[in-house]
């Protein structure tokens, strides 16, 4: 009888040990979209482009302007004070498809961009930026209770008219525009604070309801990049909520909560393998005795 149960816990602990270690393994190997990898970055090509205007070739202001570095964005409420700042060295690609295959289209977000915004509301403000052939706008919000802010949605609308996207008019008539939308929430930040971020990449997309026959979508480079809505004191940018601190706290507690998950699952597994196997070793024993 004592054999047999010292066979039974053995075999248990045998089992324990190549389930933990299977956990450890599969935990390990878990790559979240937010962690940090050894994937090398992608390289964004800052190129010039040109735009027609009266059938004459000029070189596109967007380009050439933002060539000086990072721009800054300011949007003053009805008082005179500041409400709204977006620091930035940005970068717009759109990719479409047109008669000859698969295409992109480039620009800059210029320093001479003319800048609106609303910020009327307690709870929600936004900027419109403004250049040649494109208008930017990025609509701002607070969590229930207003204790953060953050992004609600970017609304990138493009002009067919820039020489660029020639190729495509004929796919959104009657529209001389397209647009292309990111519209989950993003950056959220403590309220009076800024969002900053080295280096950031954020998917656009046509709007699902609409048919894309182009394949239009995009991608906005954001490089130096910080941005604070609803501010009430002072004219300039709050203390910074880095972008890595917050990514350090995912990968940290994902995880680990991922790998908790997993390991209470084993137990519950082993330890129900163990009252089975007890039970029947008892059985056996019982029905030795008879």
């Amino acid at each position: 009888m004592c054999t047999l149960k010292v066979c039974v816990f053995y075999d248990c602990a045998n089992y324990f040990t190549y389930n933990v270690r299977a956990v450890i393994s599969l935990v390990s190997s878990i790559t979240l979209p937010y962690m940090v990898t050894n994937k090398p970055p992608r390289h964004t090509k800052y190129t010039n482009s040109t735009i027609l205007i009266n059938g004459t070739k000029i070189a596109n202001v967007a380009a050439t302007t933002a060539t000086k570095g990072v721009v800054l964005y300011k949007v003053m409420a009805s008082n005179g004070a500041t409400c709204i700042l977006l620091k930035v060295d940005g970068v717009i690609e759109v990719y479409f498809k047109s008669h000859i295959g698969s295409e992109q289209g480039n620009a800059y977000m210029p320093e001479d961009a003319v800048v609106e915004g609303n910020c009327k509301y307690e709870d929600t403000a936004s900027m419109k930026i403004t250049w040649e052939g494109y208008v930017m706008i990025w609509n701002f919000a607070k969590t229930p209770g207003g204790e953060r802010w953050y992004v609600s949605e970017i609304e990138l609308t493009v002009s067919t008219a820039i020489e660029r996207y020639h190729s495509i008019k004929s796919y959104v008539l009657p529209s001389k525009t397209f647009k292309l939308v990111h519209d989950q929430m993003l950056f959220p930040t403590p309220v009076g604070k800024s969002y900053a971020c080295e280096d950031t990449n954020l998917d656009i997309k046509f709007p699902e309801e609409e048919y894309n026959p182009a394949s239009l979508s995009g991608t906005i480079f954001l490089r130096t990049f910080q941005l604070q809505p609803f501010m009430y004191k002072g004219s300039n940018f709050g203390p910074a909520f880095d972008c890595n601190v917050q990514l350090s706290f995912r990968d940290e507690t994902t995880p680990i909560a991922v790998g908790s998950t997993l390991a209470i699952a084993v137990l519950a597994t082993v330890t129900g393998y163990g009252i089975f196997r007890y039970f029947k070793v008892k059985k056996v024993q019982y029905n030795t005795m008879e």
